[in-house]
């Protein structure tokens, strides 16, 4: 007859196999469009599972679809996890009760920034970030992204067709632009490197314009020191462009989401 210590090891094994981890794949799959090769490792023990809290999670992916956003391979490390386990065990959804620092290791190909290309996400991401460093280009006397534009005007940025290529070391960024008085549409691509300037901000790299189909760099002066923040809750210590890949490692924070009210009991 076997010992209860002889069954810990047992009974852990069918609360991560039988409870926890279906759980946590139910819930990344209800979070995403798509994905292939799941893989999760948890390691706990027994009286941390039942407090809820897991000390250490790894998790990688492959082709991972995320509102219309693809990539090709992602891998997590979670550590300390905080989690409603005891209300998993009654058929509740899992969530996390604290903020979870997680370590991400990802690529971002250029198959999958193509297959991204018409996302809503993809486009509003896209503008949000080009909005305001068009601005400033306008800002001061230069030939793009309008021939002959005249600065001190505050006009409204109309941004369409976006999407993006990669080059070694660097970003080209294509779209069209309406131009705030003719409303005519004008083609620009916006040739650019990134460089982090500390873990959560980025800043552009001999930002160059052109007019398509001209070959003719315009350098982009005004937008020599532009600044992306990306926030405290990220903090990227590799971001490397290559021609076929952005590859990125670093730490994101996760926030937990506030309950439903029936989830509280």
């Amino acid at each position: 007859m076997e010992t209860e210590e002889q069954l810990a090891p047992q009974r852990k094994g069918r609360l991560i196999s039988r409870v926890l981890t279906p759980a946590i794949k139910l819930w990344l799959r209800s979070q995403l469009d798509h994905i292939d090769d799941l893989q999760l490792q948890i390691d706990s023990g027994n009286r941390e599972l039942l407090s809820g809290s897991i000390p250490k999670v790894f998790l990688s992916a492959a082709q991972a679809v995320y509102q219309g956003i693809h990539l090709s391979r992602a891998q997590v490390i979670a550590e300390n996890i905080s989690t409603n386990l005891r209300q998993v065990l009654r058929g509740k959804a899992i969530r996390l009760l604290e903020p979870l620092p997680i370590q991400l290791d990802a690529a971002l190909t250029a198959a999958d920034l193509t297959a991204s290309t018409d996302s809503e996400l993809f486009q509003t991401a896209m503008k949000l970030g080009l909005v305001p460093l068009i601005e400033q280009q306008l800002s001061g006397a230069s030939e793009w992204p309008f021939p002959g534009w005249q600065p001190g005007v505050s006009p409204k940025i109309q941004l369409s067709d976006l999407r993006m290529e990669l080059r070694c070391n660097r970003l080209q960024i294509h779209g069209q632009i309406q131009h705030p008085v003719t409303q005519s549409l004008q083609a620009i691509v916006l040739d650019t490197g990134l460089m982090l300037v500390n873990l959560h901000e980025l800043r552009l790299d001999s930002p160059q314009g052109f007019y398509p189909p001209a070959n003719r760099p315009i350098p982009l002066t005004q937008l020599n020191d532009f600044r992306f923040d990306l926030g405290t809750d990220v903090q990227l210590t590799v971001l490397q462009i290559t021609e076929t890949a952005i590859l990125c490692q670093g730490q994101i924070k996760i926030m937990p989401v506030q309950p439903e009210e029936s989830d509280l009991d």
